[in-house]
Parts: C-alpha cells; sequence; structure tokens
C-alpha cells in the first residue's frame, strides 16, 4: 500500500514540474516583452513616413552606336527632351540602322 502511495506522490510531482516547464517564465516573458518593443520602435524608425526627401526624377535616352563588329562606337545620353546638337554624332546615326529600343536605351548598328 505504501508503494501504491509513493508511485501516485511521484506521478503527481512529475506530472506538475513537467506543466510548469512548458510555461513562460518571469525571465523570459521580460525578454519576450522588449523584444517586441525592440521591433516596433525599429519599424517606426524606419516606416517612409519619416522620410521627407524628395527624389528628382530625371528622365534621360541613352543612344548607343555599333560598328559592324560590335565595337562600341559612340554612345549619347539625351535628358529630359534634348535633342543632338553634335554634328557628327547626327552623321553618324543617319548612317546606323536601329536595332532595338529598351530600358531607355537605343541600339543602333553602322554596316
Amino acid at each position: 500500500m505504501s508503494a501504491i502511495v509513493a508511485l501516485a506522490l511521484a506521478a503527481a510531482v512529475t506530472l506538475t514540474a513537467g506543466i510548469e516547464s512548458y510555461e513562460i517564465s518571469n525571465n523570459e516573458e521580460n525578454v519576450m516583452f522588449d523584444l517586441e518593443a525592440s521591433l516596433e520602435r525599429a519599424y517606426n524608425d524606419v516606416t517612409m513616413d519619416d522620410f521627407d526627401a524628395e527624389l528628382a526624377t530625371e528622365s534621360y535616352e541613352t543612344i548607343k552606336v555599333y560598328d559592324s563588329e560590335d565595337n562600341l562606337v559612340r554612345s549619347i545620353v539625351l535628358t529630359d527632351n534634348e535633342v543632338i546638337e553634335d554634328v557628327e554624332a547626327k552623321k553618324l546615326l543617319n548612317r546606323a540602322e536601329f536595332l532595338t529600343s529598351y530600358n531607355n536605351t537605343s541600339l543602333y548598328r553602322i554596316n
């Protein structure tokens, strides 16, 4: 009979210790709270509402002229609605054949 009582007492102690081990201790609860507060503070520091910088959006077009061996002969960068003023660049572009255009870059080839 005493063995059964001892076995029941041991089972009760083990069960109670097991249940308490799954709960968050007081120290861990404070650490979790501080971590969440730190993350919230960091998020608030980085949000886009705090940035007042205005980015200047300048549109540009790049024209690249290649020779028949695919060597770059001339690269022309035009900003906004600028036109080509250089006479040599105009002549070169008039002799060249249009290949393709992608992402504000036009490619030409002279045969």
